[in-house]
């Protein structure tokens, strides 16, 4: 396999951002796009390395007959393999950026929960979806050590898998939690309302900050006013006379979503004894609506890492964030291995 090929699954996940749908038939690949949303320089990495992408894609399908939760994003290397489950919209390429960021030797599996494929029905309960990621993972690596790591809303998925994985018998050397929800969350609609608009404002001032010149700045802030007028009118109609969407893809996704936040509101974390790293976009994450702190009651012995003040909470995985992110994880690990070997030299 070519080093090139390591690359495709981060062209396919910005394909599929776009609702760019690419898939084979016989030695062919097809591509289905809507309209205005395939560049030429996308045309370009499709056409030129179409025999790449058929070799990966026919690699994927081939996994995903015996596995189809195990999405690997990174096959090789020598470190302890990463399992990571995926936020509420269960999108597995959502870590491509983060895996190609901690390199070649860190083996990275992305977890795709059922209901994402559009075949099979999503779960709501987060110790029923965990169970069957665990299932998966021993049938795809019979025994561990395995990293479980999980964001935003998987991470309560994830919490539970490691604590599955941990009562199966299986070395868990440390459970990764990246901007994690906490169930609490969604419980409480003060904080939901509090959390969204945050999030909200903070992208519209990143957009805003990136636009040139005043003028643009102003242009800008009004069309997004605009829309979300045409959103307040035209959602209660949509919702009183007609379905939110005809397209199954995104049908299905929507109930994916709907059960996934309905599974994280039922959900309650117990305690856990092993190795947890929470991993936040920026200090100030810890003030919001994410609760993050709540997790000390479960996990008082919790380690903390936090991004620059400048990171993108909501996208903290993906570009320009990734490579800082990817950076704490290392922190994380060599803290590890330093305690590792200060223990040994002290038996």
């Amino acid at each position: 396999m070519s080093a090139n090929v390591m690359h495709i699954p981060e062209l396919l996940a910005n394909l599929a951002v776009k609702d760019i749908k690419v898939w084979v038939e016989g030695d062919r690949l097809r591509c289905n796009a809507p309209a205005g949303t395939l560049t030429a320089e996308s045309s370009d990495q499709l056409r030129n390395r179409k025999g790449e992408i058929i070799a990966f894609l026919n690699m994927a399908t081939a996994a995903a007959r015996q596995q189809p939760a195990i999405i690997p994003l990174q096959s090789r290397g020598t470190r302890t393999p990463i399992y990571a489950v995926p936020g509420h919209i269960g999108a597995p390429f959502s870590f491509s950026d983060l895996s190609k960021h901690l390199g070649g030797d860190q083996p990275f599996y992305a977890l795709q929960p059922p209901g994402f494929d559009g075949q099979s029905e999503p779960m709501d309960r987060v110790e029923d979806i965990a169970k069957y990621f665990a299932r998966q993972i021993v049938e795809y690596q019979p025994t561990g050590p395995y990293i479980i790591a999980g964001y935003c809303s998987g991470a309560a998925t994830a919490f539970e898998l490691a604590k599955i994985l941990c009562g199966r018998g299986a070395e868990i050397p440390c459970v990764a939690l990246f901007g994690p929800l906490h169930p609490t969350t969604f419980s409480k609609l003060p904080r939901l309302l509090y959390f969204n608009a945050s999030r909200s404002a903070e992208s519209l001032l990143r957009e805003m900050a990136k636009m040139p010149t005043f003028g643009a700045r102003l242009r800008h802030f009004g069309s997004r006013l605009r829309n979300l007028g045409e959103r307040a009118i035209v959602t209660p109609i949509r919702r009183s006379k007609e379905p939110v969407t005809s397209d199954p893809v995104l049908a299905s996704r929507a109930r994916l979503k709907s059960a996934a936040i309905t599974a994280l509101r039922r959900y309650i974390p117990t305690p856990y004894s092993g190795r947890v790293c929470i991993f936040l976009p920026n200090k100030a994450w810890m003030r919001s609506g994410a609760a993050p702190h709540r997790w000390l009651r479960v996990v008082p012995h919790a380690e903390f890492y936090f991004g620059p003040e400048d990171c993108n909470d909501t996208l903290m995985l993906e570009e320009p964030d990734a490579p800082a992110i990817a950076e704490l994880y290392r922190q994380a690990t060599q803290k590890a291995e330093r305690s590792a070997i200060g223990s040994a030299s002290h038996e």
